[in-house]
């Protein structure tokens, strides 16, 4: 199986991901899949609506994270 990732490797990527990098936004989107499928139910089906919003919701808390190693004042939130 796949190890742990390390809490420095998951920042290389949130920066990447923060500076449009598109693999890496769709990495952590990977990493998150099962969480997001889990929620993204409606009277225990999926919802593809649903889903949409909390892929979203991702998304945003990708630009909200905070960051120990620099300061991201100047990134446009729009993705």
């Amino acid at each position: 199986g796949k190890e742990k990732m390390q809490e420095r490797e998951f920042e290389e990527l949130l920066w990447k991901a923060r500076n449009k990098d598109k693999k890496a936004v769709f990495e952590i989107i990977e990493m998150y899949r099962p969480l997001l499928l889990k929620y993204a139910k409606s009277s225990g089906k999926f919802d593809e609506d649903l889903y949409q919003e909390l892929v979203c919701a991702v998304l945003k808390s990708i630009i909200k994270f905070p960051m120990k190693t620099e300061k991201y004042n100047n990134l446009c939130t729009k993705y």
